[in-house]
């Protein structure tokens, strides 16, 4: 297997161990032509017995290579493909995001495992683009993603208890 099919099959069983673990539904989409690598559901329950089915849409993209990403102290710069940022940058009913999984360099510490755990090592860090222009740029957009926009349990319920709240 090519290291970016695995890379990209590591990124979703980090966004996958995260939403079950926060009692999300999370649906890998088999065609991904609008930039929706999966989606993620749960029903919010705002109180007196009134509930919401929250859904958002994540692109996923995972990198190793300092060629395509650069850390520069609070911030992550990546070359995002331009048709995936138009998509991203699309108004939809559904919301979407970015989410874009850094990993180490060097491949051998990808996941490590025991009988006690099993550990990915990198960071999913989030953009939403939902209300940018989009860009005249074919082949790449450098994008930015503030270090402190980290996909976590508790992000991944916020966002969709936000979401329920403003429908």
């Amino acid at each position: 297997m090519h290291s970016s099919r695995q890379k990209e099959d590591i990124s979703i069983s980090y966004i996958s161990a995260l939403c079950a673990d926060a009692g999300i539904s999370y649906d890998i989409q088999r065609h991904d032509d609008d930039s929706t690598d999966g989606i993620m559901k749960k029903r919010i329950f705002l109180g007196d017995g009134i509930f919401f089915d929250s859904a958002l849409r994540i692109q996923l993209k995972s990198t190793s290579s300092v060629s395509q990403y650069k850390d520069k102290g609070d911030i992550i710069t990546y070359a995002l493909k331009g048709k995936n940022y138009n998509d991203l940058c699309t108004p939809a009913t559904t919301p979407i995001i970015l989410g874009l999984f850094v990993m180490p360099e060097e491949e051998a510490s990808w996941v490590q495992w025991s009988r006690e755990e099993l550990l990915i090592k990198g960071c999913m860090y989030w953009a939403d683009f939902s209300k940018m222009p989009k860009s005249d740029h074919k082949e790449t957009v450098t994008i930015s993603i503030p270090k402190g926009h980290v996909v976590n349990k508790e992000f991944l319920l916020d966002i969709l208890e936000r979401q329920a709240k403003e429908a």
